[in-house]
């Protein structure tokens, strides 16, 4: 099982011998402004060295300021149109799957959860029809506090190629249910996992095994989940990047 790791857009290139020589796979971040600003073709030539050098690729949209499941139209309009954009990227770089964030959290949405799904549906309805059969669109947690929200768009959107990333360091900082009920509730459409640490305060994506998560527990829920899962040690900075692929490696063991 390959381990990947997170690479921002512009180190792709510079460390591609690395990369091969690490034999991982990676996933390719790009941030709202430069999205807009890429050259099409220079990203599918990007792409081009990616599958020439045998190195799988997945993508994580962009997600500052975005809200998929708004209430304010232009607000939705904007986002819409940056999710378009970074699905069009990802295909060009050959990406398995495109990882995006679902904009939910109970502080904002409150008693509107309804608004929230009925946008949410219709957001990502019309993005899985832009998406080839061979590029999955993943959503992550993030703010969620339980299952219950994806649960419910996951009820109103059942289709082969729409699937769920667990994030084990969202859900150390956010979640009040358990990691059991989340994996129960979930099991049947994870495709990716974002593995990393915290100390339950901070979104500090440390090395496996560095704070407080339950990888232990979560390692005994693996056999449970019946899709081939992708696991993605998701680190922000060079000088853990060695360590968190380390650390990956020896809990895929």
């Amino acid at each position: 099982m390959r381990p990947f790791i997170n690479v921002p857009y512009d180190m792709v290139e510079p460390n591609l011998a690395r990369i091969v020589s690490l034999g991982i796979g990676i996933e390719v971040h790009i941030h709202n402004n430069l999205l807009h600003n890429l050259d099409r073709r220079q990203v599918q030539g990007v792409g081009q060295r990616l599958a020439e050098l045998q190195i799988p690729c997945t993508f994580h949209a962009p997600f500052m300021d975005l809200s998929p499941g708004g209430f304010d139209e232009r607000i939705v309009t904007l986002t819409r149109d940056t999710l378009k954009r970074s699905l069009e990227m990802a295909v060009c770089l050959g990406a398995i799957s495109a990882v995006f964030h679902p904009g939910y959290d109970r502080w904002r949405f409150g008693d509107h959860q309804q608004l929230w799904l009925d946008q949410s549906v219709e957001t990502w309805t019309m993005l899985l029809r832009e998406s080839p059969a061979e590029t999955a669109i993943l959503l992550e947690n993030v703010f969620e506090e339980a299952p219950s929200t994806l649960v419910a768009l996951f009820k109103e959107i059942q289709k082969p190629n729409f699937g769920f990333c667990f994030d084990a360091g969202h859900f150390n900082l956010f979640s009040r249910a358990t990691l059991r009920t989340w994996l129960t509730a979930m099991k049947g459409v994870v495709v990716e996992m974002h593995l990393h640490d915290n100390n339950g305060s901070a979104d500090d994506h440390k090395p496996i095994g560095t704070g407080t998560f339950p990888f232990r527990e979560l390692k005994g829920f693996l056999s449970m989940i019946p899709r081939p899962v992708t696991y993605v040690a998701e680190v922000h900075g060079e000088a853990t990047a060695m360590e968190s692929i380390k650390n990956l490696k020896e809990f895929l063991s």
